[in-house]
């Protein structure tokens, strides 16, 4: 395959993106290690990571395998990092990063994909720079309440096991249940971008009724939780680094996740005895069947 050259914010300067597993430069073979080297390269210029996009630029500059004149070029290439280093939050080629960062879900049976570095700077980004409105097929039959299993075979059980789907097919979705002993478990499908909103109203409390809420994703990281002060729990504006499966899990206020080494959840703590009815509402979502083939 080609090695792909794009102009960045209309000037001459190249920058090579990956489209496949053998790169060329300047009739030039590329070796494996500098084949690697470009595809961190592109990733890191996709997150808008110029300090690393430059450590990187210099170690291809150093290496044995490049070309002079391809050498030259990055050198020219690497002052234009710095200066975007210096002037953060240039346009990025969004066709070559959303080959590299895909905003889609892939169904891939039985070997679950690997998990893919977390893309916060452009998911921030698409606040102020929103995507196109999708527009959905008016005859879609729901299926909201069945998420593929392959989106969560490496989930961790204390999560997937327990989790029930929130329909998602209209965008949000009210939820109601009970917290009694065990924490409450939601799954769901979002979209890279997606601005989402978890409300939590308590709205009957038997024994102690403060509530907190956590949001986990795929893998069972913690990426946010309510503020254990507060009586109703919410979490407001978080944007989803990555598309894929998140859940939402619902406990009394003194809950707390146990983290493995890792940072993945294992068990929980509870230092309360609670028990109250609740509603939680998601809102933010890019509908279900939009994320899917």
């Amino acid at each position: 395959m080609d090695l792909l050259r794009s102009t960045l914010l209309g000037l001459s300067v190249t920058v090579f993106l990956l489209s496949g597993w053998e790169l060329r430069a300047y009739g030039q073979s590329l070796s494996n290690d500098v084949a690697a080297s470009l595809a961190r390269l592109d990733r890191s210029i996709c997150l808008q990571q110029w300090g690393y996009a430059i450590e990187i630029t210099s170690e291809l500059i150093a290496s044995p395998d490049v070309s002079a004149a391809y050498r030259q070029e990055l050198l020219t290439f690497r002052r234009q990092l710095q200066i975007w280093q210096l002037n953060p939050s240039p346009s990025i080629v969004q066709a070559s990063c959303d080959r590299t960062l895909p905003l889609f879900l892939t169904l891939e049976a039985p070997t679950p994909p690997p998990p893919q570095p977390l893309d916060w700077n452009r998911a921030l980004a698409t606040l102020a720079n929103p995507g196109p409105i999708i527009e959905l097929d008016d005859g879609f039959e729901s299926t909201a309440n069945v998420i593929p299993t392959e989106l969560t075979a490496s989930s961790p059980e204390i999560l997937a096991d327990w989790a029930t789907p929130i329909d998602t097919t209209d965008g949000f979705s009210v939820v109601g249940g009970q917290v009694y002993v065990d924490q409450q478990v939601y799954s769901f499908l979002s979209r890279f971008g997606d601005p989402i909103n978890l409300d939590l109203e308590v709205t009957r409390a038997y024994i102690g009724g403060a509530s907190q809420l956590f949001l986990f994703n795929q893998a069972g990281r913690l990426m946010v939780q309510s503020d254990p002060t507060n009586l109703q729990a919410s979490i407001e504006n978080f944007v989803i680094p990555q598309t894929d499966v998140y859940f939402a899990v619902v406990g009394p206020q003194g809950t707390t996740p146990v983290l493995d080494g890792q940072g993945l959840l294992v068990g929980w703590q509870t230092a309360q005895n609670s028990r109250f009815d609740y509603t939680l509402t998601l809102t933010g979502v890019t509908p279900y069947q939009a994320l899917l083939p």
